[in-house]
């Protein structure tokens, strides 16, 4: 989930406050969580609102002077493998996604969602997510392409 919002926000320290408010919501939700479904999704659709959430408050609160374009640094501290230079180019890829296809991609990449499941994360229609999918890994390819 970490790796979702450090995706999703941009920043890595801020992924880690958001992820303790992510903790205490579902506390608060109680044994309610035992009675789900699907609460790995539910626990992704409480990570993204909280995440769209301290967005928001960024925004209202003027600090939306800090760029709010998605680092690459908040990638490569999550996603960090044994290959650093390849991370860094992926996490440097990824960065220049816009925000619902880089959505669609961490989701169902690095988290292993279904379109189903992300489709019910991002309260968007399945076709819509698997759309965007398909045009940010069409894409990645390009920016990648002749670097890997």
């Amino acid at each position: 989930m970490y790796r979702y919002l450090a995706a999703k926000i941009g920043s890595a320290s801020d992924a880690e406050d958001v992820l303790q408010e992510v903790f205490c919501r579902l506390v608060r939700y109680g044994v309610r969580l035992k009675l789900l479904r699907k609460p790995r999704v539910f626990v992704f659709r409480v990570a993204r609102n909280e995440a769209n959430r301290f967005l928001r408050s960024r925004l209202q609160n003027n600090s939306a002077l800090r760029s709010m374009e998605t680092s690459p640094d908040s990638f490569l501290c999550s996603y960090a493998g044994p290959d650093v230079p390849t991370e860094r180019l992926v996490a440097d890829a990824l960065a220049q996604l816009p925000g619902d296809q880089r959505e669609a991609v961490v989701l169902k990449v690095f988290e292993g969602l279904t379109f189903r499941e992300i489709a019910a994360v991002c309260d968007d229609p399945i076709p819509t997510v698997a759309s965007r999918y398909r045009y940010a890994m069409d894409k990645l390819r390009g920016l990648l392409e002749g670097k890997l």
